[in-house]
């Protein structure tokens, strides 16, 4: 039984939809098509070289306009397995998360291959690996035909793109896809490892002031007894009405801080 998707739509996936379908429609009818692929897909040159950092976000909207199957795909996968973990996270989450993705598997493609992209394949990629984290037994079909847990569908994708990043491609930019898919990894795994680790850290900083705090008052209760003890020992020699103004106050807080023990 397959057991993907949610029914009906989210906010956060409906408007991802909206936007990459529209600027698709800019670019099938050529309204502004080239100015948006040539200032919008994602060459690493222009972004190293030329601190044309919006390409790491703008070319998540642009699809390959000589056909729909490679905006259609994405957009399904968006879909299918969106709905459910923007429901988790909430919609602010979420969109964040599919563009930082985006941006970042884009960064990682920088490593192995020097050519342009476009496409939402990456996050969309980030959101399945998240999906399949959550819920890694619900079944999905793999190619359209073979029903396999999400978990298993990852992995395939997942050797397949790392075989296809060591070879010329074909197109595809292999490299993007594998950076989703351990950037989604990295964020969900690693992000309770992270926490612990700032928990940790910010609890021994909590110790260590306490400790801090508890020795500067003993030091100043030591010092305070420094100054006690000779107006004491004055007392015992030559009385009471031999203290002085500051000695007096001192006896009193003294007797005060006694009270308070």
């Amino acid at each position: 039984m397959l057991s993907y998707g949610s029914p009906g739509i989210s906010r956060g996936v409906r408007d991802i939809l909206i936007a990459t379908i529209a600027v698709y429609v800019f670019q099938i009818f050529r309204v502004s098509g080239d100015f948006l692929v040539a200032y919008g897909a994602l060459t690493p040159s222009r972004v190293l070289g030329g601190g044309q950092v919006w390409r790491l976000v703008t070319y998540l909207f642009l699809h390959d306009p000589r056909g729909p199957w490679h905006l259609a795909f994405n957009m399904l996968a968006l879909w299918m397995f969106g709905v459910e973990v923007e429901q988790m996270w909430g919609t602010r989450r979420f969109v964040v998360f599919y563009i930082a993705s985006g941006a970042c598997s884009g960064l990682v493609s920088f490593l192995m291959w020097d050519a342009t992209i476009i496409g939402a394949s990456g996050a969309v990629l980030a959101l399945l690996t998240v999906y399949a984290i959550y819920f890694p037994h619900r079944q999905v079909l793999m190619f359209f035909i073979f029903p396999v847990p999400v978990r298993v569908a990852v992995g395939i994708i997942g050797f397949i793109s790392l075989v296809g990043s060591m070879g010329s491609g074909g197109g595809i930019a292999h490299v993007t896809h594998l950076g989703g898919i351990v950037v989604a990894l990295v964020y969900v795994k690693g992000a309770p490892i992270v926490q612990r680790w700032l928990w940790r850290r910010r609890k021994l900083q909590t110790e260590r002031a306490a400790r801090a705090g508890a020795e500067q008052r003993l030091r100043e209760e030591r010092d305070f007894e420094e100054r006690v003890d000779p107006i004491l020992k004055k007392i015992s020699e030559q009385g009471m009405a031999s203290l002085t103004a500051d000695e007096l106050e001192i006896l009193k807080r003294a007797s005060s801080r006694g009270r308070r023990q």
